[in-house]
């Protein structure tokens, strides 16, 4: 019974390490980025207040207000993509797009209760980085970015060796 459970331990560390090591894959824009814009195009205003809060915390990234501004975009989307419509009717200037759905980007939705968190080079549209985050509640939507946080310094820590 004690080898069943070391060895249900071994298995669980390699997959720990390994799923830190695909995390730590982020391209050197990332790292060598200064301004960040946030684009948030979940239905759930709490989540860019948590991402504002967790990168000011950070200090590694200025925040900016367009992401024309930006050397990178974080992208918050959800189970649904809310994009802003310039001009038009008031009324249909948010559409929320169903979970069967995808985004015209192509972008893969995040499972319900979760958030995709994508960093995209904002003049070419290439996706640089993605994490998908379980945001159903206070406590994880605090930690939105922690696993953008860890990535970015394990990163920052092989380039500087």
């Amino acid at each position: 019974m004690t080898s069943v459970f070391f060895l249900a331990l071994v298995f669980l560390s390699v997959e720990r390490s390994q799923a830190n090591e695909k995390r730590a894959a982020v391209p050197e824009k990332v790292v060598s980025a200064k301004t960040i814009y946030i684009d948030n195009q979940t239905t759930d205003a709490e989540l860019q207040h948590h991402a504002y809060m967790g990168l000011n915390k950070w200090g590694r990234y200025e925040i900016v207000d367009s992401s024309e501004k930006a050397d990178i975009v974080l992208r918050l989307s959800g189970s649904s993509i809310v994009k802003f419509v310039p001009g038009g009717d008031p009324s249909t200037t948010h559409k929320a797009k169903p979970v069967s759905e995808k985004s015209a980007e192509a972008e893969e939705l995040a499972p319900p209760g979760c958030t995709r968190l994508t960093l995209i080079e904002p003049r070419s549209g290439t996706t640089l980085w993605s994490d998908v985050r379980k945001t159903s509640n206070a406590q994880e939507k605090s930690r939105l970015l922690d696993g953008l946080h860890e990535t970015v310094d394990q990163q920052e820590k092989r380039h500087s060796k």
